[in-house]
């Protein structure tokens, strides 16, 4: 009795899917930089989930088979990592995320002036810039802050899908 291809795939997928969750937990853990470091495990396991479809695949079905199966692991691994970069994002950059935590931390009450000196001040655009530096999307330029072409091609994408989904300039 064989098993299926489809099976097989989503099955792929879905464990190497946990292999770079936890790698890239552990990555993060460590220290390492997260964009660079979650597309290069997600690399990594992205090719896993393709060679563990081809190759329990392979051994009991065609090419065309092979390749649907392929294609299934492919597309699986994509969807839960377009799943995933939205979430830790949401729980890394969160100004949201980052007042409840402040606020849990500090016993469930802070003063407003305290949460706007944290959360309305140059530090936070400091923190910002550090981020889009690190990212390579911003380069300095004397004492201002230009894009970089990888940043253009960003805020570019980015421009479009606002447009598309008729958004204003801040949401």
């Amino acid at each position: 009795m064989t098993s299926s291809p489809a099976l097989v795939a989503l099955a792929a997928a879905a464990a190497w899917f946990l292999v770079f969750f936890f790698i890239h937990v552990g990555g993060l853990r460590a220290g390492l930089e997260n964009a660079r470091w979650l597309l290069t495990s997600y690399a990594a396991c992205f090719v896993g989930t393709l060679v563990t479809a081809i190759v329990l695949t392979a051994w009991h079905h065609g090419v065309q088979t092979i390749i649907l199966a392929a294609a299934i692991a492919a597309l699986t691994s994509a969807c839960l990592f377009a799943l995933y970069v939205p979430a830790l994002y949401t729980v890394l950059t969160s100004l949201s995320v980052q007042t409840m935590m402040l606020l849990r931390g500090r016993g469930g009450a802070l003063p407003e002036a305290e949460l706007y000196d944290r959360f309305a001040s140059r530090k936070i655009i400091e923190q910002r810039l550090a981020t889009l530096l690190a990212s390579g999307y911003v380069a300095p330029k004397g004492l201002s802050y230009q894009l970089t072409p990888r940043g253009r091609a960003i805020a570019k994408f980015f421009r479009l899908v606002k447009v598309l989904w008729n958004l204003g300039p801040g949401g």
